[in-house]
């Protein structure tokens, strides 16, 4: 793998081909995203992968919370899109913190830490997706149902994004990044 390549040619894809991702890969990408630097080694993260049957009742759930916050006149900014987005992949990842709602003495400092932690599993994960000629969406719009979602699973723990994962049906242009000088300072 070429990383340098993989970074500059990696796209969110939200659209995806009808065609699935063996369980085989995304383990694979799932055991590489367990290799990604853990603050104090804690490794905070928990997959959890739906696929099929599985996958279309998160999006039936995802599309009940939609329609409630309509009906609320509460933005749903691009919740709909990745609900879509979800719909087409072969598979949707959940990622979770296995510890922010269990530890006593979790404080904002160890927050941090997981959520940097986690973040970088994410981002392995969608390295190592890139190698299989995959395309992924990390997806935060978890956020307007993730209560709901946890209770559908039965998880305590809390959920922090997923990521869909298929074979893409899409080739997005790169999009604009903040140019260097407005992000960088040398002292």
């Amino acid at each position: 793998m070429d990383v340098i390549k993989a970074i500059e040619e990696r796209r969110s894809i939200r659209k995806f081909q009808d065609k699935t991702v063996s369980k085989e890969i995304i383990e694979k990408v799932l055991e590489l995203a367990t290799k990604a630097p853990s603050g104090k080694n804690r490794q905070p993260w928990r997959f959890i992968v739906l696929q099929d049957r599985r996958k279309e009742e998160l999006v039936s759930l995802m599309k009940c919370s939609l329609n409630r916050d309509k009906e609320q006149n509460k933005s749903t900014g691009s919740f709909e899109l990745s609900i879509n987005s979800i719909n087409e992949a072969s598979a949707v990842v959940l990622v979770f913190n296995t510890f922010s709602n269990f530890e006593e003495d979790y404080n904002h400092y160890r927050l941090l830490t997981d959520t940097q932690s986690i973040g970088a599993a994410i981002q392995t994960l969608l390295l190592a997706a890139q190698d299989f000629k995959l395309g992924t969406l990390w997806i935060c719009d978890i956020f307007h149902c993730d209560k709901e979602i946890c209770s559908w699973l039965n998880i305590k723990d809390e959920i922090v994004a997923a990521v869909a994962i298929g074979y893409p049906n899409q080739s997005p242009y790169p999009r604009p990044r903040k140019l260097l000088d407005k992000v960088i300072k040398w002292i």
